[in-house]
């Protein structure tokens, strides 16, 4: 009997746990500034009323123009045999070749898995961005200059604004703001985003996008099956 009760007792705590998690909320902060080409970034995520909380430095970025592409330089701590790979290979270059090269597996893995984009925006319907604030200072010191990349840059702005705003939901407007500098080259922006979800879409949202990569591996190797007889 007591066995029994002990059972129970431990099946209740259980499933609360559970159900505790399921609906946990997740905050992540994001927070990068560059100012007079210094970079500074961090992004926090915290839960369970701050209870649980991680921080993680983000990594300088250097942009050398389209062709030499930006440059990422981290700084990894420890004395491990990866820390220590991982400090040999600190640098990481992204031009318009690895640009091509993402976009070419982006595309391969979007049509192997057909499911991807919908689980993307049934996944961001459960977001909830609390806090969007984006300033940007550009200029090339040629006014007409300026003004042409002061045009990208809102239309960049405004794009992945319009996406998200489709599908998440928003507590307040997001600030978006660019002054455009015509006397001087400069490049300064300040990022601070904050959204929430819960643990429990999270969940879900990994579950499908499993379902759906096996389906795509099960789909492939039929085809291909049937393309060999």
């Amino acid at each position: 009997m007591m066995g029994l009760v002990l059972f129970l007792i431990m099946a209740g705590i259980l499933v609360l746990l559970v159900v505790l998690i399921w609906f946990t909320s997740v905050r992540i902060e994001i927070l990068y500034k560059r100012e007079n080409k210094n970079d500074r970034g961090e992004i926090k995520i915290s839960a369970l009323g701050g209870l649980v909380r991680f921080r993680v430095n983000l990594p300088e970025v250097k942009w050398t123009g389209m062709d030499e592409g930006m440059q990422v330089e981290g700084t990894v701590k420890g004395q491990t045999t990866a820390a220590k790979m991982a400090k040999e290979k600190g640098k990481v270059k992204l031009n318009r070749r690895t640009f091509q090269q993402f976009r070419f597996y982006y595309h391969e893995f979007v049509e192997r898995f057909d499911q991807f984009h919908k689980t993307i925006r049934w996944f961001l319907s459960k977001v909830t961005f609390e806090k969007l604030t984006w300033v940007t200072k550009i200029g090339t010191g040629d006014a007409a200059e300026s003004g042409i990349l002061t045009g990208v840059a809102w239309g960049i702005k405004t794009t992945l604004i319009g996406f998200f705003s489709q599908y998440t939901r928003w507590r307040e407007a997001p600030q978006l703001t660019i002054h455009p500098e015509f006397n001087r080259e400069v490049l300064e922006t300040y990022f601070h985003s904050i959204i929430r979800f819960r643990v429990g879409h999270a969940i879900l949202g990994a579950k499908r996008l499993l379902l759906h990569m096996r389906t795509g591996r099960e789909r492939t190797t039929w085809q291909n099956i049937q393309f060999k007889a």
